[in-house]
């Protein structure tokens, strides 16, 4: 149904320096689903993602997220955007400066006008989803690889946004820690009943968690579909990629 459409992307193009970077593109994400998109380094991945996040211009009805094309709104209509999407950068983006309970109280503290005390126990309620019950006084420097990822998680969902992009969250993890991200994030899209958008290219995270793929090679689309279809695709560069990411 439209309705259940909370991404939608028709024919886009997109050039950098005059190089296409993604050509034609169309897909959707469907309510209540995890979407992967997916393909090598270079693929256009990242652009894409630019684009849905509204950093990038784009053609009025060439992008549609929660029915708005992000790159077209003015201040107003951004600031309410915004504050219906969390966004789980690769690196995590918290500021050093600032605990880890600070830097999760931000987008509460910018956005609404909540006492501090009512934001404070969302936030470790928040911390608490992530498994990081103790650690609301530390400061980012303090903590792991993995604890650092868990922060920025609750950071990302801190608001309870509907939508939430995942940009390569399991970046620098080891495979324990990335399978144990991975399990805590179906977890979280379950219980607050988020829609989330993946861009990664780790097949091991794919397999754990996608329900549906959207496959790029050298900016183009050539899959769309459920997850089972694509292990199943002929296509010859979708079989590579599973084939080779699971060490076939």
């Amino acid at each position: 149904m439209e309705s259940d459409k909370l991404i939608e992307v028709k024919r886009l193009t997109a050039l950098i320096d005059d190089k296409i970077i993604l050509s034609d593109i169309s897909f959707h994400a469907y309510r209540g689903d995890i979407t992967v998109i997916l393909g090598s380094i270079g693929s256009g991945k990242t652009t894409l993602l630019k684009h849905l996040l509204g950093l990038y211009p784009s053609e009025e009805d060439a992008v549609s997220v929660l029915g708005k094309n992000p790159s077209l709104l003015d201040e107003t209509e951004e600031n309410q955007f915004y504050q219906q999407i969390g966004v789980f950068y690769q690196e995590g983006a918290l500021l050093n400066s600032l605990t880890v309970g600070e830097n999760i109280s931000l987008p509460l503290e910018q956005n609404t006008k909540l006492p501090s005390d009512l934001i404070e126990k969302i936030v470790r309620l928040k911390l608490q989803l992530v498994n990081l019950n103790d650690s609301y006084d530390l400061y980012p420097s303090q903590l792991s690889g993995g604890m650092l990822k868990r922060a920025a998680l609750a950071r990302a969902i801190v608001m309870d946004p509907p939508l939430m992009f995942c940009d390569e969250p399991g970046a620098g993890l080891d495979p324990v820690s990335m399978a144990s991200l991975d399990k805590l994030i179906v977890n979280l899209q379950k219980l607050m009943g988020m829609t989330v958008l993946m861009v990664t290219h780790e097949v091991s995270s794919i397999l754990r968690i996608a329900d549906r793929i959207v496959s790029l090679d050298k900016g183009k689309k050539i899959f769309e579909g459920t997850l089972t279809s694509a292990l199943k695709s002929d296509n010859p560069s979708v079989k590579d990629f599973f084939t080779k990411g699971r060490g076939e």
